[in-house]
C-alpha cells in the first residue's frame, strides 16, 4: 500500500479455543513478535515497530457451529518479494502445513491454516503499474499458479520472522447477504467495489488498492449470522487517516441510523452485516 492513504488496517482479533498453542503457532510458524502476553491476552506484531497486528483472546465456546459468517483469512501484506520467499523458506524448512499459492496477477500469496481452522494469507504486492486496472475502476485478479522457484529466488535466505514493513493488508470474510456488504462497505464507508467472482465474492478496496476487505458466500445463503461466544474473528480494525474522512464516515452512518457505540472522541464500534465488531478509530 501507498502513502496518502485514506485508511489503514490495523489488528485483528481472534476467538480461540488454545490461547498457549495459538501464540506459538503465530509466533514460531507465522512469524509475529509477542509483543504483549497474558492468560487472558496475547498481542502479536513486528518487532522493530511493535505495531501490533493481531491480537489472541481466550473463549471457551458455548457451541461450536461450523457453517456461519466469520473469518474466511486474515491477510499479512510483506514489504518485498524477498521477503515473501524468505518466509516461504522459512515454512518448507519446518514442514508448515502449507495449503496452496496463488499469482492473483496484482499479488503472490501463500495460504495455510492456524490449529483452529482460521484462514491465513501470507503475500506481497506487485508493482502496481502491472495491475489489470479497469477504466471503470475495478481491479479484476487471477488465480493462477505462482511461480514459487521465482519467489524463492527473490529470498536471501530463510526469514523466520516477519519484517519491519509487514501489515495487515486486508481481511477476507465469510458473508450472509452480499447487498447489505455493498450498502455498508461502498455506500456507507466508502470503499469502492473493485471485483466481482460472479456472485460468490466481491472485493471492496480504497484508495485504488485491489482490496482492503472481501466477503464471500461460499458457504452457502442463509447461513447463521456469527454471535460474541463464536470462535474466529472477534473484530478488526480500519484507522483513518484525517479527522475529515472520520467525520463524513461518522455522518454518513448517522444518517443511515447505524448503530455505533461510542469508545471516544476518536474511536467507536460498529458491527457489520456479518455480526462482526469493526473499531472506527482515528490516527492517533
Amino acid at each position: 500500500m501507498e502513502n496518502n492513504q485514506t485508511i489503514q488496517l490495523g489488528a485483528v482479533t481472534l476467538n480461540v479455543n488454545n490461547l498457549e498453542i495459538q501464540g506459538r503457532f503465530y509466533e514460531e510458524v507465522i512469524g509475529l513478535h509477542i509483543i504483549e502476553e497474558s492468560s487472558q491476552k496475547i498481542s502479536l506484531g513486528i518487532k522493530e515497530t511493535e505495531e501490533i497486528l493481531l491480537n489472541l483472546l481466550p473463549l471457551e465456546p458455548k457451541k461450536n457451529r461450523l457453517r456461519e459468517t466469520g473469518l474466511y483469512h486474515v491477510a499479512f501484506l510483506l514489504p518485498t518479494r524477498g521477503a515473501l520467499g524468505g518466509i516461504l523458506r522459512h515454512l518448507l524448512e519446518i514442514k508448515a502445513p502449507l495449503g496452496g499459492a496463488a499469482d492473483h496477477g496484482y499479488s503472490e500469496a501463500l495460504y495455510l491454516n492456524d490449529p483452529e481452522g482460521n484462514g491465513i494469507e501470507i503475500y506481497w504486492d506487485k508493482p502496481r503499474d502491472v495491475w489489470n486496472v479497469q477504466p471503470n475502476g475495478k481491479i479484476p485478479g487471477i488465480t493462477i499458479e505462482m511461480d514459487a522457484q521465482g519467489v524463492l529466488d527473490a529470498s536471501v535466505g530463510s526469514l523466520s520472522k516477519m519484517p519491519e514493513g509487514t501489515k495487515v493488508g486486508h481481511v477476507h470474510l465469510t458473508g450472509v447477504d452480499f447487498e447489505k456488504n455493498v450498502s455498508f462497505y461502498q455506500d456507507i464507508l466508502g470503499f469502492s467495489l473493485t471485483d466481482d467472482l460472479g456472485g460468490h465474492a466481491r472485493f471492496f478496496g480504497m484508495d485504488g488498492y485491489h482490496h482492503q476487505i472481501g466477503v464471500n458466500n461460499w458457504l452457502g445463503e442463509g447461513i447463521p449470522t456469527r454471535e460474541e461466544n463464536s470462535l474466529g474473528i472477534n473484530q478488526y480494525e480500519i484507522i483513518w487517516e484525517s479527522a475529515l474522512d472520520f467525520i463524513e464516515m461518522k455522518e454518513k452512518l448517522a444518517q443511515k441510523n447505524y448503530p455505533i457505540e461510542l469508545k471516544s472522541d476518536n474511536v467507536f464500534k460498529i458491527v457489520d452485516p456479518n455480526g462482526i465488531i469493526v473499531y472506527m478509530e482515528l490516527k492517533k
